[in-house]
C-alpha cells in the first residue's frame, strides 16, 4: 500500500467522522487556526489534517515560526507627525471637486430643505411628540389597569373565571 493509497483511506474515514478537510482548504484556515479564532469544530479538522498531512504540518510549522519571531520584534511607535503626514496624502482638492456628484446621489426627501415649510416647522414636530407622548400614556395606562380589557374578552368566550 503506497502514500496516496494510504492517505485516501485516512481521508475516508475522517469524511466519516465528519472532519474531512482537504489540503488548499486547511492553508486557508492555517492563520485563524494559529491566532485560535476558528470555531472548535472547525478547529478539530484542521488539527486532524494536519496529523495526517505532512505537506500542511510543514507549512503549520514554518507559519508557526514566522509568527513566533514577529512576536518577538520590539513594538515601534508611529512618529509623532504620522496622522499629519497620512492627512496631507490625501487629495482633499478631488475630494471637493466631487462634490456635485456626490450630491446627486443624495435622495431629494432627506434634505431638510426640500421638506415642505409646514412640515419643517417647530409647531410640527411639538405636536407630533405631543401626540406620541399620549398615546404611549394611554397604552402605559390601559396595560396598567391589570388587563381588564383582555379578561373581558377571555370571559366572553367562557374561558374566564366571571364566563359562562
Amino acid at each position: 500500500m503506497d502514500g496516496h493509497d494510504q492517505r485516501n483511506e485516512r481521508d475516508q474515514r475522517n469524511e466519516r467522522a465528519g472532519h474531512a478537510l482537504n489540503c488548499p482548504d486547511c492553508r486557508f484556515e492555517l492563520q485563524d487556526y494559529l491566532d485560535g479564532t476558528l470555531e472548535k469544530k472547525r478547529s478539530l479538522s484542521v488539527f486532524l489534517h494536519l496529523r495526517d498531512c505532512a505537506s500542511c504540518r510543514l507549512e503549520h510549522e514554518a507559519l508557526s515560526v514566522v509568527f513566533t519571531r514577529l512576536d518577538a520584534l520590539p513594538s515601534l511607535e508611529a512618529p509623532a507627525d504620522f496622522d499629519a503626514a497620512v492627512l496631507a496624502s490625501v487629495p482633499y482638492a478631488a475630494y471637493r471637486a466631487m462634490e456635485p456628484l456626490r450630491r446627486e446621489r443624495v435622495p431629494v426627501f432627506l434634505e431638510e430643505q426640500f421638506l415642505p415649510a409646514w412640515l419643517r416647522s417647530r409647531a410640527t414636530r411639538v405636536t407630533g411628540l405631543v401626540a406620541t407622548a399620549g398615546a404611549v400614556g394611554a397604552w402605559l395606562a390601559g396595560a396598567g389597569s391589570g388587563g381588564t380589557a383582555g379578561r373581558g374578552l377571555v370571559a366572553g368566550r367562557g374561558c374566564g373565571r366571571g364566563g359562562t
